[in-house]
């Protein structure tokens, strides 16, 4: 009877919570957590250093790479402009000597005395001791319209002498030579050391600024 009232009573009784739960936490063994926030600090700083260093030297290289392009293009441009710029300068000076060998056709036409008739009145007048080399025709000289006579004078040197400074002196003279040139002088005279005549040289200047038409 006393047994049965006990196994009422405690079936009646509520289930009491328990006082107490484990905590399995070791202190002693778990990590201090400032040193954890420390490293985590320290770790995130230096990637974010490695970010900034490589993004950095990226933006280096693309930038250097930006400028080996605008350069071999400025490079290529300059050599284009050079090409043309050398053509353009091979042009001018074609030009400049067509146009200077037309001015100097143009003053030949325009001569007074035609070459032809020049060399016959030269040959008129030359003395035996007088030999013609070279004949020089600058009508179209800016300086002074000329002609070079250019020659050998035969004898001994006074005999030499003699000759050329009379030979200039009869085209100094001569009508036809009076009427185109303004005056005949003797340039230079000296000494042919391979035939051991005399070389002179005799200008035949033109009357005025220039050859008349």
């Amino acid at each position: 009877m006393a047994l049965s009232l006990l196994n009422k009573k405690a079936d009646a009784a509520p289930a009491a919570a328990p006082l107490w739960h484990p905590n399995f936490r070791n202190f002693e063994r778990l990590p201090d957590t400032k040193v954890v926030r420390t490293t985590f600090f320290i770790n995130a700083g230096g990637i974010a250093t490695a970010v900034l260093l490589l993004s950095f030297v990226g933006w280096r290289e693309y930038q250097a790479h930006a400028f080996d392009v605008q350069r071999a293009a400025a490079e290529a441009e300059i050599a284009k402009n050079q090409k043309q710029s050398n053509e353009g300068l091979r042009l001018t000076k074609l030009f400049t000597d067509e146009d200077k060998k037309l001015a100097e056709a143009a003053a030949f036409v325009q001569m007074p005395i035609t070459p032809t008739e020049l060399l016959t009145v030269l040959g008129a007048s030359l003395p035996k001791e007088i030999q013609i080399e070279a004949i020089d025709l600058r009508p179209s000289d800016p300086t002074a319209p000329r002609v070079l006579v250019r020659g050998l004078a035969a004898g001994s040197k006074d005999q030499a002498s003699g000759a050329a400074a009379a030979y200039v002196e009869t085209l100094r003279t001569q009508p036809r030579l009076a009427e185109v040139f303004d005056g005949v002088k003797l340039n230079a005279i000296n000494p042919d050391p391979t035939t051991g005549a005399l070389l002179f040289e005799i200008e035949l200047r033109y009357k005025g600024k220039g050859p008349k038409k």
